[in-house]
């Protein structure tokens, strides 16, 4: 027997990783009640940017059944404040506590692969820092996980590379890239993938797993 967490309608769609809050309610046949994005910070948009979408959807968060968050990659605030406000609501109103994730590379790399003719070798990275990009590979349509690409490995490769501008970019583009642009709104054409969203036990935020340290040099700090 499949015991697996089902998505259940009406759905609260929340994504903060990008320049716009985005908010949306998805219905039975995984189609929008109704969505709302705004521009701004995530700290002063995300709540009315909710309240405006359920009101258009005449709903109330007690009648939200299942959750549907960006995990990231992306702006660390919007990510972080999202996640607070799902396990805020998911405790306040207990039925509703199902939620499922997705990934920001993912979901741009689908969406590439539904609207282009990809060459079989494809990257597409985001900003994560000075010369260290989050990446995805597209590698004959199958998608790899997200992990980490440098500059140099971005500058060699030999195929087409992509640029997903986040909230505050560290860094110009790179030069071999075209850049798109982000479209959580697009989510409903994906649901019918395999494996798409991720059912979580609570909010789950994306982590590359790889630390870096800054090497302290003593010899800047010495008197003259």
């Amino acid at each position: 027997m499949d015991t697996s967490p089902t998505l259940n309608f009406p759905a609260l769609v929340i994504d903060g990783s990008g320049s716009t809050v985005f908010a949306g309610v998805l219905g039975q046949h995984s189609q929008w009640i109704s969505q709302s994005s705004q521009a701004g910070s995530p700290l002063e948009q995300l709540f009315p940017t909710v309240e405006a979408t359920l009101e258009d959807a005449g709903l109330k968060l007690s009648e939200i059944e299942s959750y549907v968050y960006c995990e990231g990659p992306g702006s660390v605030l919007g990510l972080r404040l999202c996640a607070m406000a799902i396990e805020t609501w998911s405790r306040l109103y207990p039925s509703s506590a199902h939620t499922f994730s997705y990934n920001t590379l993912q979901l741009c790399a689908k969406l590439l692969s539904v609207d282009t003719h990809l060459p079989s070798k494809t990257l597409l990275v985001s900003d994560w820092k000075k010369g260290v990009w989050n990446a995805i590979q597209i590698n004959k349509g199958t998608i790899s996980s997200t992990t980490v690409a440098d500059d140099a490995a971005i500058a060699d490769w030999d195929g087409d590379v992509y640029h997903l501008p986040q909230r505050k970019g560290w860094q110009k583009p790179p030069a071999n890239a075209q850049t798109i642009a982000y479209a959580p709104e697009r989510l409903p054409e994906l649901l019918d993938h395999t494996n798409w969203l991720l059912p979580t036990v609570g909010v789950k935020l994306y982590s590359s797993g790889i630390n870096t340290f800054a090497k302290w040099t003593p010899d800047r700090h010495r008197a003259s």
